[in-house]
Parts: C-alpha cells; structure tokens; sequence
C-alpha cells in the first residue's frame, strides 16, 4: 500500500467523533417508553429576581454573568409579568434539524443538548426555535442551551419563589393497553358470542339496541315501540355522562378500523371539499327518512356495525356476503384515521347529539402543555379534532366533545401530563388562573 494510500485511511471525519444513533426503539420502550424532563415555568410567581440566571451562568462559566446563562427572564409590561425563555427539549426539536453540523443531539433521556466539539456558533438553531431558547452570550458570542443540568437543574433548586419546578415526566401508558383490551372483549361479546345484533340483542335481563337503528325502526313503523326506546336509552345515558365512550373504546368496528389504522399508518388524506363533520347528520337524516319511506330499516342493511355483529353466529357460520360491506368501508382508513367515523356513521351523529349534554371534558393544559414544542396529543388523535395549529401558536385548543370518541389517547400519549379529563362545571383549562379561564 502506498504511503498516500496509508494517510487517507488515518483520515477521522466529523460522523467518527459522534456517538453511535439509535436507529429504533425497543418493544419495551413502545409501551413503556422512557421519560421525558422538563421544566415548567410559572408567570404568576415569578419576580424577575435573576437568580436563575446567575446560578445558570456561574455553572456555564464558572463566574456570575447573566448574559452566559441559558435561562433569560425578561418583563411583559403589557401583561405585567416575567416570562423565561429556556429549551423546551423539544420531541421533534427544530434547531437539531437546523443544525448545519450536526452539533445538537438529542439523548435517549430526550435532553437536548449542544456539542461545543462540532458547533460553529452560527446561530441558526436560535432562528429555527420557536421561543428562540438556544441563546447567544453576548461577550463571548457562543451559543449556551440549557441541557438541564443533566437532570438536576440548579435553577430549580435556588428559585426563591419556586417559580421554576421539575418532573421526569411519565413512566408508564397504561390507558392504551386498557382500552385494547376493552376493545377486544367488546368485539367477541357483540360478535361471537352474545346471541342478536348491535341493533338489538339481549343479555340476560338487559336489552341493549342502537339509537340509530331504534329511529330509523321508528320511522318505518310509524310506531313508537317503548321496549326499543328504553333498549337505546342505556347507550344515549352513557353518552350524556361520558361523550362518545362507545365510539372509542366498545363499538366493534371501530376496533376494526383502529387495527387497519395500525397496518396503514401512511394517510393520503381527503379533498377538502369531501372533509366535513357534518355529512354524517346527513347520512342520519336521509336513513331515517329513507326508513320512513320504504317501511324498513334501510340503513341498517348496510351498516357495518351491524353487518360485522351478524356476520358470525353461534353457530360459527359466516355469512361472507354481509361482511363485503366491513372491508369496503375500512379501506376508507387509506385517507385519514376514523374516516367513517369523522364523516359518515350516522351513529356517531346520534350520540354526537347527545354529547352535548356530557358532564365531563377533555382538556389541555396551559401551563404544563408545551404546545408548539410537542403536538403528540394532535398527531394521535385518530379524529383530528386537537387544532395542531393553535397549539404550534401557543395556544391551547379546545377540544369538541361532540367530535371526539373519548379514546383517551392524548391523555396517555401527553408526556407532561397537560392532557386531563375535566368536570364540565369547572370550566377552562387546568392551570389557568381563575379570571382568564374561558
């Protein structure tokens, strides 16, 4: 080998300095992934004293400079109170992307921090962050982010006013393999093993039927048949109580829907014309008066909730042909997740109706909610009903309990816990004080 031959393989590159990348993660991490950090900041108790800001800089440099912390506080006198800018230690962190160098790292404990070895202090992270938190120290003109203090933050600890509090984040998403499960019984309750339909079917002393169907049976009838009625009020009751409860964690086809949704996580989404809530109260009227007019239920007939829960007896016969009518609306789940239930099922619409009485909310939080720097509460929405807009805004959306299917997914999803369920008398948002709530 020649000596030039000899040189170039001594050569070390930037990519050899750089610790190995975890190319995915582990099952056990899928469910039990591992804590996020962070720092939540309170406007209400905050001074302005500074501390955080010399105790910052004094571990940066080893001497009190404010200008060298990675904390800033700085006044809003049109609000009358002190604000931190500081990283959020994004999910999907926009100055990593920015990074012409490749100098900012995010860890497997999700800190986000700054490699002094590669950065060139071009300052591009502090203009693709939104709160513009990796900050430049104005003598020396370097770039200082904080990185938590490796999980013990100094200006935490030293807030005179507490101000500033930290949490770990959460452990464990114990709701996703609860309403699995949920999901799962219901399925072979109403499927395969108790005797009768969705529409209508009986377990022991109770009698269950869906409110749709009783309408449309109504309709076609001319007869209000109080048995029937009584049979759906147990279903519109739950709804009053809990919003659509049915929707995202008992309804079968909706289980269905949500193992397609697993197998075809890409989206090519809908016009915009074909994407309105709405349809689905026409889908209930025209049923209804379509019932009336030809003496039977005519949406049932073609209902995939119904089909899917006749489609198997006890007798263990499949009745192939009913069941052509499940697959041809779930391919619907190539646009969007929930598709049918977004804009179509008629029975959605009803207990949509009947949401409006509810007697408790989903919320996200103000003050824990770190809104543009997450957005995993909007991107697992399998309804879309979390404004991802709003929340790259800063501001936190209210959520419409006639849309949503209670599935809960935001608040197992939310790492810092700003997701909550509310009591619908205690209005506005947890963690806003009392006379600016909505």
């Amino acid at each position: 080998m020649s000596q030039s031959a000899k040189e170039r393989t001594n050569i070390i590159s930037l990519d050899d300095l750089r610790p190995p990348s975890k190319e995915k993660r582990s099952l056990s991490e899928h469910f039990m992934p591992p804590r996020h950090s962070y720092i939540l900041f309170d406007p209400e108790k905050c001074t302005g004293c500074g501390t955080c800001e010399m105790v910052c800089s004094q571990r940066n440099t080893a001497k009190i400079a404010p200008s060298s912390a990675s904390i800033q506080v700085i006044r809003d006198e049109d609000l009358g109170k002190n604000f931190a800018i500081l990283c959020q230690h994004c999910r999907r962190p926009l100055c990593l992307e920015a990074c012409p160098t490749r100098a900012i790292e995010k860890g497997d404990d999700g800190i986000v921090r700054i490699n002094k070895l590669f950065c060139v202090e071009c300052g591009l992270c502090t203009m693709a962050c939104p709160e513009a938190a990796p900050l430049r120290d104005q003598k020396t003109r370097g770039i200082n982010k904080c990185d938590l203090c490796d999980g013990d933050p100094l200006c935490v600890k030293h807030c005179p006013e507490k101000a500033l509090t930290f949490t770990r984040g959460k452990a464990f998403r114990w709701i996703k393999g609860l309403r699995w499960s949920v999901q799962l019984v219901s399925f072979l309750l109403l499927v395969m093993i108790l005797v009768g339909t969705f529409c209508y079917f009986t377990a022991g002393a109770v009698t269950l039927a869906c409110p749709a169907g009783v309408l449309q049976n109504v309709a076609s009838s001319k007869t209000i048949v109080l048995v029937g009625v009584s049979a759906a009020l147990a279903l519109l009751i739950l709804t009053a109580l809990a919003g659509r409860l049915f929707c995202g964690w008992v309804c079968p086809f909706g289980f269905i829907l949500d193992l397609v949704g697993t197998i075809i996580p890409k989206k090519i989404g809908w016009p915009s014309f074909l994407k309105s809530r709405m349809t689905k109260y026409g889908v209930l009227v025209g049923a209804v008066g379509a019932s009336s007019v030809l003496g039977y239920q005519a949406f049932c007939t073609i209902c995939p909730i119904g089909s899917l829960c006749r489609s198997y007896g006890v007798q263990g016969v499949f009745r192939g042909a009913e069941l052509a009518i499940v697959p041809a609306i779930a391919s619907l789940e190539v646009a969007e997740r929930r598709s049918w239930c977004r804009y179509f099922c008629p029975v959605g619409a009803v207990l949509g109706i009947m949401a409006n009485a509810r007697l408790i909310n989903i919320v996200i939080g103000a003050k824990q909610c770190k809104k543009f720097s997450c957005t995993q509460c909007a991107e697992v929405c399998p309804v879309g009903v979390i404004d991802k807009d709003l929340l790259r805004e800063g501001v936190s959306p209210i959520i419409p309990m006639t849309e949503c299917i209670m599935c809960m997914r935001c608040i197992d999803r939310c790492p810092y816990g700003a997701a909550k369920i509310n009591v619908r008398w205690r209005k506005g948002v947890p963690g806003i004080p009392e006379e600016t709530r909505l």
